[in-house]
């Protein structure tokens, strides 16, 4: 470990979390104003409300601060869904409801990352720590998928439950994506509307 490192804190008083929370936010919101690369260290301190030197008793570098962030949004969306999840009776609701309310809750959350979706798509192919962070919170969310679909069971088609869960949950998140990050041609209703319409017909019988 370097010396720049060594002198990294790792908050212990409340006061120290609760200002180390304040620069991830701050980071999360500029980079998605503004990008990654467009934003520095002196901007994400300011907007956080301390000293640039302040910031780097906390973080080594703007990267440090954006695998934070990718903490935070996964465990964000991973406790959004479980929640959204938990208000919803599986015994009694249709099911195109049923992946329709996950569609929308899916969308809701990518709006943290509209903004540098571009960068992300960068530092995932060039920067190996990035990827592997991001290729563990994927598996999360085709387990998270697989979890749903066995709760259940009895109803689906397939025989295969956990293929079924990788097909669902990608082809969720590609159409996700591209609602989120691309032009459309075509309202996000018909979008939402025709995805529902193929996955339950897939899944159920």
């Amino acid at each position: 470990m370097g010396e720049t490192e060594d002198k990294i804190r790792t908050p212990q008083q409340e006061r120290s979390i609760r200002t180390k929370e304040a620069i991830i936010r701050a980071a999360m919101k500029l980079f998605s104003d503004k990008g990654f690369y467009q934003t520095n260290t002196k901007e994400i301190a300011a907007a956080a409300g301390v000293s640039t030197g302040s910031f780097y008793s906390y973080f080594v570098d703007k990267r440090a601060v954006f695998i934070e962030v990718l903490h935070m949004y996964g465990d964000e969306l991973l406790a959004r869904i479980d929640d959204s999840m938990s208000e919803i009776n599986f015994n009694t609701i249709e099911r195109t409801d049923l992946i329709l309310h996950l569609i929308d809750t899916l969308l809701l959350s990518h709006k943290a990352f509209i903004g540098y979706h571009k960068d992300l798509s960068i530092m995932y192919h060039s920067d190996e720590a990035i990827k592997q962070l991001m290729d563990a919170q994927y598996e999360t969310g085709r387990l998270k998928t697989l979890t749903y679909l066995q709760m259940g069971q009895d109803e689906l088609k397939t025989g295969d439950t956990e293929a079924a869960s990788i097909i669902v949950f990608e082809s969720v998140s590609a159409i996700v994506d591209f609602i989120s990050f691309s032009p459309q041609r075509i309202t996000v209703d018909r979008l939402k509307s025709e995805l529902v319409h193929m996955l339950v017909q897939y899944l159920y019988k």
